[in-house]
C-alpha cells in the first residue's frame, strides 16, 4: 500500500520538481569574439583569461532541474516571512525549521518539531527513513523518457539545461565509479545525467551540470538548524576532498558540460583551481559560476578563484549585463 502511494506520488512530482527560470547572466568578462585557444594552467591568473562565450550571452532562457531522491516526497512548507526579514531577527532558525526548498527535505526531516518532520510522520510513518525512498525513486525512473523532457524544454524556448547531479543529500544522478562509502547503492539506477545530456543535445540545446561540493550530509551529519550551523556542516575530511575531485573530473570527462555549476563553495582542504583548468581545457566555451569559492571565502581561505558568471540568490537586480 505504501509503495503504491509512493509510486503515484513520484510519477507526478518529477515534472513538478522542475525549476524553470532565466539564469542571471551577470557576465564578468563578456566577449563577442570567438573563444581563444588557450591551454589553461592550474593558477588563478591563467583561469582569469577565460572569457564568457557568446553562446551564453545569447541564451536568455535556461531550465534548472532540481531532481533527486527528494523528488519522492517533493514537499516543503515554507515560511511566511522573506529570508531578509528572518535574518534581521536572528540567525535563521525559523527559515530552516520551515525550509521552503523540497531538496532540503533530508535536513529538514532531522529538525525536531519542524514542519517537514511532522509531515513525514503523518504521511509515511515514523519508521520510514529518507533512504527508504531509494527503491521508490529507482522504480519510478524506469518510466522516464528523456527525449520527451528535452522536447518540452525545446518547445518552451530554452537554450540550455542544468541538472542537479548531486545535491546536499549526496544522492548521485549518474553511475559514478567513486561510490558513496557510507550508503550502499546511493545513486540512481539509470544514468539520468548521461541520458538527459544526450537528449538535450539532440535538440540543439546546451547541457550544464550542477554539483554540491560544499555540502554532503552523508559525510557530515550535522543537522543545519541555523546559518552558523551551515558552515559547521561542511565536510572537512581529506577523503571528501578526494571524493568530490573524482566526481568533478568524472562529470567533465564523461559529459563535457557547457555549464559547470558548483554550490556551497569548496570545502577547506580542496583547491578547485586545477579542476577548473582541466574543465576549460576540455570545454573551452564552458561557463563556470562563482560558487566554487563561496564556502572557502566565508571561512577565510582561497578567495581568488576566477569565474564567468555570478548566481545571486535572494536579490533583486536592476540590470542584467
Amino acid at each position: 500500500m505504501m509503495k503504491n502511494k509512493f509510486f503515484k506520488t513520484v510519477s507526478i512530482i518529477l515534472l513538478l520538481s522542475l525549476k524553470i527560470f532565466i539564469m542571471p547572466a551577470a557576465a564578468q568578462k563578456p566577449s563577442g569574439q570567438a573563444v581563444k585557444k588557450i591551454v589553461y594552467q592550474p593558477d588563478s591568473a591563467s583561469l582569469a583569461q577565460h572569457q564568457l562565450p557568446q553562446w551564453y550571452q545569447d541564451a536568455k532562457l535556461g531550465i534548472f532541474i532540481h531532481w533527486g531522491l527528494y523528488s519522492v516526497p517533493a514537499w516543503a512548507k515554507g515560511t511566511k516571512k522573506p529570508l531578509a526579514t528572518i535574518l534581521k531577527e536572528g540567525t535563521g532558525e525559523e527559515w530552516f525549521a520551515s525550509n521552503p526548498y523540497a531538496e532540503w527535505y533530508y535536513n529538514s526531516l532531522r529538525i525536531k518539531g519542524s514542519s517537514t518532520e511532522k509531515h513525514h510522520v503523518q504521511t509515511y510513518g515514523s519508521n520510514v527513513t529518507y533512504f527508504d525512498f531509494i527503491p521508490i525513486f529507482n522504480e519510478a525512473i524506469r518510466q522516464w523518457n528523456p527525449d520527451e523532457m528535452a522536447q518540452l524544454f525545446k518547445e518552451i524556448g530554452a537554450k540550455y539545461v542544468v541538472l542537479t547531479t548531486k545535491h546536499h543529500d549526496g544522492f548521485l544522478m549518474w553511475p559514478s565509479k567513486t561510490i558513496n562509502p557510507f550508503i550502499k547503492n546511493y545513486q540512481a539506477s539509470r544514468d539520468i545525467t548521461g541520458e538527459l545530456t544526450a537528449a538535450v543535445r539532440k535538440q540543439n540545446m546546451r547541457m550544464g551540470l550542477y554539483y554540491s561540493s560544499g555540502l554532503d550530509w552523508t559525510f557530515n551529519t550535522q543537522t543545519i538548524t541555523d546559518f552558523p550551523a551551515l558552515f559547521k556542516a561542511i565536510p572537512l575530511q581529506k577523503e571528501y576532498a578526494a571524493y568530490i575531485d573524482n566526481h568533478w573530473h568524472e562529470l567533465i570527462e564523461k559529459y563535457k558540460p557547457s555549464v559547470l555549476w558548483a554550490d556551497i563553495g569548496s570545502p577547506v582542504g580542496y583547491n578547485p583551481i586545477p579542476m577548473l583548468a582541466d574543465y576549460y581545457n576540455a570545454v573551452p566555451d564552458g561557463v563556470v559560476n562563482n560558487r566554487p569559492k563561496l564556502a572557502v571565502t566565508a571561512t577565510g581561505f582561497g578567495t581568488n578563484i576566477p569565474h564567468d558568471i555570478t548566481t545571486p540568490e535572494y536579490q533583486v537586480l536592476d540590470t542584467i549585463t
